[in-house]
C-alpha cells in the first residue's frame, strides 16, 4: 500500500513537471499590430479610462434625475413617559380669562406614516447641469481616446526598442565574427611568418573587448522586454517573441506642414477634451447664475397617524390627511457666496480659453518638431545606406592588403571599426525614423 501512494506521488510531480515545462514553452508571437491590438484590449490604463467614461455616463442620469419627481416614504413611532401637553384659555374651566389650562393629551404609543412627493417645475440650473454632465462625457471620452493614443504609440516604440536592441546585438556578433576571423588569419600568418606577434595579441584583445557589450545587449533586451510586456499590460513571466524587424519603407508621403497642423488640431483628441472643457465651464457659469433666480416646484403629502395607550395596533385609528400644493423659494441674500462662485467659475472659463489657445501653439511646435525629425532621419538613411558600401568595399580591400602583409594590422582594425559604425549608424538611422514617424502619428492625431 505505500509504494503504490509512494507511485502516485512521483507520478503527479512527473505529470506537474511536464505541464510546467509546457506552459513555460508557450511563445507568444508578435508582430507590431498584433501588440497594438493586445495592449488596447490589456492595458491597465486603457481600463481605467475606460471605467471612467462608463462613470461620466451615470452622471448624465443623475443631473437629468433632478428634473424628475422625488417621493419618499416615512415612518416614526414615539413612546411618551409624559404625554403631550396642550394649553387652552382658562375660561373652558372655570378660570380666569387671563390664566391658561394645561392638558395632557394622546397615547403612550405614537405612530406616524406618510409618503411625500416634490416635483420641480421651475429650475433653470437643472437644464445646464443635464448640459454639463453631457459635455463632462464628452470630454471623457476624448480623454479615453487620449489615452488609448498614448498607449499605441508607447507600445510602438517599446517595440522598436526591442528591435533595435536585437539588431544591435546581430550587429555586434557580426563584428566579433569578423574580428575573430581576423585573429584565425592572423595566426595563420604568424605561423608562416608574414606577421607579427604585436598584430595577433592585438587581434585577440579586439574580440576580448567585444565581447561586454554582448552582455549588456542581450541584457538590456531582456529589460525592453519587459517594458514592452507591461505596456501591453502582459504578465512578467510571460515569453515573447518578435516577429517584425526594424526596415525602412519610404512610403509616406508627408505633406505641407500648414496641412498636418490643421489636421492635429481637428484631430488630436487632447485638443478636442480642452475645448470641451471650456464649454463645461461656460456651463458651470450658468449653474452657478441659477443659483440667484426663484425655484418652483410641486409638492404633495399623504400622512396617516395614530395613538394608544396600548399596543392593539389593529384597534388603533388612523385617520389620513393629504395636501397638495406649490412651494416657490427665491434668494434674497446668500452672503454673497452665490456672487464668489459666479466669479470663481468665470474665471475658471477664462484659464480654459487660455489653455485651449495654449495647447494649439504646442501642437504648432510638435507638428514642426516631428516633421523635421522625420525628414532628418530620412537623409541619414540615404546617406548611410551609401556609406555601408563604401565602408564594405573598403573593409575588403584593406583585409587583402593585409593578408598580402601591404596594410597593417592597425588599418584593419580602422576598417572592420568603420564598417560596424556604418552599419550601427544606418540601423540608429532606421530605428529614428520609425520613432519619428510613431511620434508624427500622434501629434497628427492620426491614431484612431
Amino acid at each position: 500500500m505505500r509504494h503504490t501512494n509512494y507511485t502516485v506521488v512521483l507520478l503527479i510531480v512527473f505529470v506537474h513537471l511536464i505541464f510546467s515545462q509546457y506552459v513555460q514553452a508557450q511563445v507568444r508571437q508578435l508582430t507590431i499590430d498584433s501588440a497594438v491590438k493586445l495592449a488596447l484590449d490589456k492595458n491597465r490604463d486603457l481600463q481605467v479610462a475606460t471605467l471612467e467614461t462608463t462613470k461620466s455616463a451615470q452622471k448624465v442620469t443623475e443631473a437629468r434625475s433632478y428634473a424628475l419627481p422625488n417621493v419618499a416614504g416615512s415612518a416614526q413611532y414615539l413612546y411618551y413617559f409624559n404625554k403631550q401637553v396642550s394649553f387652552l384659555p382658562g375660561s373652558f374651566v372655570g378660570l380666569p380669562e387671563n390664566q391658561l389650562a394645561t392638558f395632557r393629551v394622546g397615547g403612550s404609543n405614537a405612530l406616524f406614516g406618510g409618503i411625500a412627493a416634490t416635483q420641480p417645475l421651475f429650475q433653470s440650473g437643472i437644464k445646464s447641469g443635464i448640459k454639463a454632465a453631457q459635455i463632462d462625457e464628452a470630454a471623457t471620452t476624448e480623454a479615453l481616446a487620449d489615452v488609448r493614443a498614448n498607449v499605441v504609440t508607447d507600445v510602438k516604440k517599446a517595440y522598436l526598442d526591442v528591435l533595435i536592441t536585437q539588431e544591435q546585438l546581430r550587429l555586434q556578433q557580426q563584428s566579433i565574427a569578423r574580428n575573430e576571423q581576423a585573429l584565425k588569419d592572423a595566426r595563420s600568418l604568424l605561423a608562416q611568418g608574414r606577421a607579427s606577434r604585436v598584430d595577433t595579441l592585438r587581434a585577440f584583445v579586439t574580440v576580448e573587448n567585444l565581447r561586454p557589450a554582448i552582455i549588456q545587449l542581450t541584457n538590456r533586451i531582456g529589460i525592453t522586454k519587459t517594458v514592452l510586456k507591461r505596456t501591453m499590460g502582459l504578465d512578467e513571466r510571460e515569453t515573447i517573441e518578435l516577429q517584425d524587424s526594424l526596415r525602412y519603407e519610404d512610403s509616406q508621403v508627408l505633406t505641407p506642414s500648414a496641412d498636418v497642423y490643421f489636421e492635429a488640431v481637428q484631430a488630436r483628441p487632447e485638443v478636442r477634451r480642452l475645448e470641451l472643457i471650456e464649454q463645461l465651464n461656460r456651463e458651470q457659469v450658468a449653474i452657478q447664475t441659477a443659483e440667484r433666480r426663484p425655484k418652483l416646484a410641486a409638492i404633495g403629502l399623504a400622512q396617516s397617524q395614530s395613538q394608544a395607550n396600548n399596543f392593539r395596533i389593529g384597534d388603533y385609528n388612523w385617520p389620513v390627511s393629504t395636501y397638495l400644493g406649490l412651494q416657490l423659494s427665491v434668494p434674497i441674500f446668500t452672503g454673497f457666496r452665490t456672487n464668489s462662485r459666479i466669479q470663481q467659475a468665470q474665471i475658471t472659463r477664462q484659464q480654459s480659453e487660455v489653455q485651449v489657445a495654449n495647447l494649439k501653439e504646442i501642437v504648432r511646435a510638435q507638428v514642426k518638431i516631428a516633421l523635421a525629425n522625420v525628414d532628418e532621419a530620412r537623409l541619414r538613411i540615404e546617406t548611410q545606406r551609401q556609406t555601408i558600401s563604401v565602408a564594405e568595399l573598403g573593409y575588403r580591400i584593406t583585409r587583402d592588403r593585409w593578408k598580402q602583409g601591404i596594410a597593417s594590422r592597425l588599418d584593419m582594425s580602422d576598417a572592420e571599426l568603420s564598417l560596424t559604425q556604418a552599419k550601427s549608424n544606418y540601423l540608429q538611422a532606421v530605428y529614428d525614423y520609425l520613432v519619428a514617424t510613431v511620434s508624427l502619428d500622434k501629434v497628427a492625431g492620426r491614431i484612431k
